[in-house]
């Protein structure tokens, strides 16, 4: 496919364009599965807090301080009380089937120890394989035993003759106020859902436009393209990402003005400097997903190799688990990766409310990577281009050969 310098650039983008609308694959990847994927993840999250987790309570004492208790943590919001059991091994039966969530076991004479002013201890047993609901019974059966401690130290201090206000004093003499910023609720929706977006955004373009070159390759367009002008592998980088880039930047503008909205996430900083370092991560992304797209021959092997990137690709960001923790190797990888410094820059200016200057490393970091992927991207086409050259003289040299043998 030869075309005029002049027009390179506006035809590749033209058959790019007609190539999403013609390939099923590449449509729903780069079109479809954005949305469905941000509007499926968001319903997942939406209540995003937890409450009312199945909880239980064995009663060995059968005092009236148990009794209270146990109303107690009935009243608390986070905690939906199903029962309670005459023994212990009747709870941890109804723990191993994920009835409940967890219990706790007052003992035989926790009432005599705590009338005695002696340590009277509970035991809590929580399904810790999901951290959230224990978490949260954790958090609350505390709570409710700490002011149920606090009020027999008041007792006991206004028995001896103590002034109310000063027996409540002295029985906390140190009382921490939490006060949470940022995260506010402390909720897993607001931590997590946003990283997936962009997780989304970047696996979609990867997928996508990796499809596209290899297709490209795979039906002997590329070469062609790359050497229609003397500025052909010039128009080709520019034109080929063009449309994904517009397409993308339109999906940050809907994220952040839409699908945050619809799902109560935070939105903490000026528009400007979400959409400069955002339009730079999708930049980044494309020019990735050119250079390994360069290297796969088929577009059915594209999908094949890169369909099962994305968790690897978002426990290496460092979002989940710190980056410092991960061996060496893993760090240097991490570093190459653009959802990396993008992860930390959506964490800091969607989260926390930052300004321009608390993402300048997050921007710089992505400007490296991107230099560097650009620079690799020019060096691979170059490559393609003599190697094709090559192959393409030796195949000349070997029909002229051939030609002189047959007339001799």
């Amino acid at each position: 496919m030869k075309m005029k310098s002049s027009n390179s650039i506006l035809s590749i983008i033209k058959a790019e364009l007609h190539r999403v609308t013609a390939n099923h694959s590449i449509l729903l990847t780069v079109v479809f599965a954005p949305i469905l994927y941000s509007l499926f993840l968001g319903s997942i999250y939406q209540k995003k807090e937890i409450n009312k987790v199945p909880f239980a309570v064995v009663d060995y004492d059968h005092s009236k301080i148990t009794r209270e208790l146990t109303r107690q943590l009935s009243a608390s919001p986070k905690i939906e009380l199903t029962c309670s059991f005459t023994s212990d091994k009747e709870a941890a039966d109804q723990l191993r089937q994920l009835k409940i969530q967890g219990y706790i076991v007052f003992p035989k004479g926790f009432e005599k120890e705590m009338l005695k002013k002696n340590q009277a201890n509970v035991d809590l047993f929580l399904n810790t394989t999901r951290f959230l609901p224990s978490n949260t019974l954790n958090m609350a059966v505390n709570k409710v035993m700490m002011d149920a401690g606090s009020r027999v130290r008041v007792q006991h201090l206004e028995s001896n003759g103590v002034n109310t206000k000063i027996a409540a004093v002295q029985a906390n003499p140190i009382e921490p106020v939490i006060k949470p910023i940022y995260n506010v609720t402390n909720n897993y929706g607001d931590f997590l859902l946003p990283a997936l977006f962009f997780v989304i955004l970047q696996q979609t373009l990867l997928l996508g436009l990796s499809e596209s070159i290899s297709k490209d390759r795979q039906e002997g367009l590329l070469i062609p393209m790359l050497q229609s002008s003397k500025r052909g592998l010039v128009s080709y980088i520019i034109a080929k990402p063009a449309y994904y880039f517009l397409l993308y930047s339109v999906y940050i503008f809907f994220f952040t003005l839409v699908i945050f909205p619809i799902f109560g996430l935070p939105v903490n900083a000026s528009l400007l400097p979400i959409l400069v370092i955002s339009m730079l991560f999708v930049l980044t992304v494309a020019i990735y997903s050119l250079l390994i797209g360069s290297y796969i021959k088929k577009q059915t092997h594209a999908m094949e190799i890169l369909a099962f990137s994305t968790y690897p690709l978002f426990l290496l960001s460092g979002y989940s688990w710190p980056v410092s923790a991960m061996p060496v190797v893993l760090q240097g990888i991490s570093a190459i990766i653009p959802t990396t410094p993008m992860l930390e820059a959506m964490r800091r200016l969607y989260l926390m409310g930052g300004t321009w200057q608390s993402v300048i490393p997050q921007f710089q970091h992505l400007l490296i990577i991107l230099g560097i992927s650009t620079f690799l991207l020019v060096l691979r086409m170059q490559q393609l281009k003599l190697k094709t050259a090559i192959s393409t003289t030796g195949s000349s040299q070997t029909h002229g050969r051939n030609f002189i043998a047959e007339h001799n």
